[in-house]
This record gives structure tokens, C-alpha cells and sequence, in this order.
């Protein structure tokens, strides 16, 4: 009796594991099967035609492609305060079931200093990945009637008239800093919704000057640069965990060869930036900037299907048919983080 009894509980022991085990091996085929046929919205702060709109719509191409199942990606384009109203959207209002991403900039500056407009908390998202763009400033070579062919020049064209998105806006804040680094003084006018309305500005003389990323450039300035209408002041370089400059890989191809903030400032002034603006810069360079654009879904997101983004998102960025065609359209590469440093 006794041994009948052990024997219908070892029974017992083992069905239950087979079910687990069934179970687990029915939830993985369920992920891996999940995206098939669905629809993914890929949710972008910035206006359409924009250079992050088009940049998101690259990646949305090359991630469809990846994503097992490949599930059709549409983008929708969610405007205003400077990028917040979408990520406030992904946080409050969208799904966490997986088919509602955000891919842009993801506001840490605010964040950390509690902005009333900010109702997102950073560290409950959860993150796809992130990386990198190039980026530049951008100015007219007349200016005032003055033509402008260096640093100096544009230090004494006055007023020299910036514009941008918002004071905190990452690119503005950091592309800002870097005129203050070299001794240049401007009027900052933000305001601006992306770089579909900030190019039309600098075509107008309305403003002289902006930040840009690769796409923004590749989209609006590759032209009137080639024309000689528009130029690069300098490019924003990377920085290793000493806060040394990492020089640029050979797959950049940077349109008239400006100088990386740090050797135009040494070739201005024959030393070594320092101070508290470079030292700000070089953090926000290292620590929030270097992670800007970032794919993030809503909190909670179950993490099988977070998992499944994540790795689909790095295949894409580390496929060198799609590491080609990024670059033919941005004359750059994207420096791309993996998931574990992203944030």
C-alpha cells in the first residue's frame, strides 16, 4: 500500500514537471510566433519629414525585417514639448503588450530635474536599445552681410542667432555648451519643432545657425553645404570612460572634414579645453547624449517580448546591409549601444 502510494506521488511529481515543462516550451513557440501578423506603432516626438522622423522610419524598415514574424511597423508621429508628449503617451496611455514602441530622444535631462511636463519616470521603461548619432553645428556663411569661413568669423558676426528646439532639448543643450566652450556669443531662439522647421529658418536668415544631427543634415543641409551656402562648424566627438577623445571610425565620412570640438578649440587657443562648461559637456557627451536616439516600450511589457525586441533591434543594427544603407543616407554609421549599457 504504502509503496503504491509513493508510487502514484513520483507519478504525480513527474507529469507535473512535464506540464511545466510543456508549458514553458508552449510560452517560448507563443513569443517567438507572437508578432506575426501584428502590427507594430512606432511612436516619434518629432514632426514628419523631420531628420529623426526619417531616421525612425529607416530603423522601422530594417527592424521588420528582423522581428520573427516580421509584423508590419508604422509610424506615427506624436509632437510637442519638445518630445515629451510622446514619451508621457508611451508611459501613461499605451499598452504594455508589446506592439507600441517610442524611438527618439528620451529627455533625461528633465527628468532628473522633476519638470512638471515630465510625468514619466526613465528608469520604468523598458529599454530596447540605444545609440548614437553624429552630430554638428550647422551656420550660414553670410551672416549679416558678412561671409563666414571660420571660427573667428562667426565669433564676430553679430547678433548671431541660434535656433533650436528647447533650452533642455539634449542636442541644444549640448550643441549650445560647445558654442559657450569655444567663445561663441548668440542669441538662442527655441521654439522650433525639429529640424523641418528649423531648416526652413536658416534658408530665410530668420535664424543663422542650429544643431543637427546626421539625418537632419543628410536631409536638409547636404546641399546648400555642397553649394557652399552652409557649414560645418565642428562635430561633436565620443569620449572613452576616461573623458578622453575617441577618434572617429573610418566608416564616417564627415561632408568638408570639420574638426571634433576638442581640436578645433586647441587649434583656436593652442591648449586644452577645461572648466566647468567642459566638464559638464563632456558628461552629457558620455552619459546622456551617447544614448540618444533610444527604443523604449512601456513599462511593463512582458519581458519575452522585450527580449525579443531587444535581440531583433541589435541584429538590425549590427547587419551590414542595413549598416550600409544607414550610412549611404547619413553619410555616417550609428554608434550602437547594447541593451545592457543603454541607459
Amino acid at each position: 500500500m504504502k509503496s503504491s502510494v509513493k508510487q502514484k506521488l513520483v507519478r504525480g511529481y513527474f507529469l507535473i514537471l512535464a506540464a511545466i515543462f510543456c508549458f514553458t516550451c508552449a510560452t517560448a513557440v507563443a513569443a517567438e510566433d507572437f508578432y506575426a501578423g501584428k502590427v507594430i506603432t512606432l511612436i516619434v516626438g518629432v514632426p514628419g519629414g523631420s531628420g529623426g522622423d526619417v531616421a525612425a522610419r529607416t530603423v522601422a524598415k530594417g527592424l521588420q525585417e528582423k522581428i520573427p514574424g516580421n509584423p508590419n511597423i508604422i509610424v506615427k508621429n506624436l509632437e510637442g514639448a519638445g518630445g515629451f508628449n510622446a514619451l508621457n503617451f508611451i508611459y501613461e496611455k499605451a499598452d504594455p503588450d508589446g506592439l507600441t514602441l517610442y524611438y527618439g530622444n528620451w529627455g533625461g535631462i528633465k527628468a532628473l530635474e522633476g519638470k512638471k511636463q515630465i510625468r514619466f519616470k526613465p528608469e520604468d521603461f523598458e529599454v530596447i536599445g540605444s545609440g548614437a548619432n553624429n552630430r554638428w553645428t550647422i551656420y550660414r556663411t553670410d551672416i549679416n552681410g558678412k561671409k563666414i569661413n571660420s571660427l573667428d568669423d562667426l565669433k564676430k558676426a553679430k547678433p548671431l542667432i541660434l535656433g533650436g528646439r528647447a533650452a533642455r532639448n539634449i542636442n541644444d543643450l549640448v550643441g549650445n555648451l560647445a558654442l559657450k566652450i569655444l567663445g561663441v556669443d548668440f542669441t538662442y531662439v527655441p521654439g522650433y519643432r525639429g529640424m523641418a522647421k528649423i531648416a526652413p529658418a536658416i534658408y530665410s536668415s530668420e535664424v543663422h545657425c542650429a544643431h543637427t544631427a546626421s539625418g537632419g543634415f543628410m536631409r536638409f543641409f547636404q546641399e546648400t553645404t555642397e553649394k557652399g551656402e552652409t557649414q560645418m562648424l565642428y562635430y561633436h566627438p565620443f569620449f572613452d570612460l576616461d573623458g578622453n577623445q575617441v577618434k572617429v571610425q573610418e566608416d564616417v565620412n564627415f561632408p568638408n572634414n570639420p574638426p571634433s570640438l576638442l581640436d578645433l578649440y586647441k587649434q583656436a587657443y593652442g591648449k586644452e579645453p577645461s572648466g566647468k562648461y567642459w566638464d559638464t559637456y563632456v558628461w552629457l557627451r558620455s552619459n546622456i547624449h551617447n544614448v540618444s536616439p533610444a527604443m523604449i516600450a512601456p513599462p511593463e511589457t512582458p519581458e519575452d517580448l522585450v527580449t525579443i525586441l531587444r535581440d531583433s533591434l541589435d541584429a538590425t543594427m549590427n547587419d551590414t546591409t542595413f549598416r550600409e544603407q544607414w550610412r549611404k543616407q547619413f553619410d555616417a554609421v550609428m554608434y550602437w549601444n547594447p541593451a545592457d549599457i543603454s541607459v
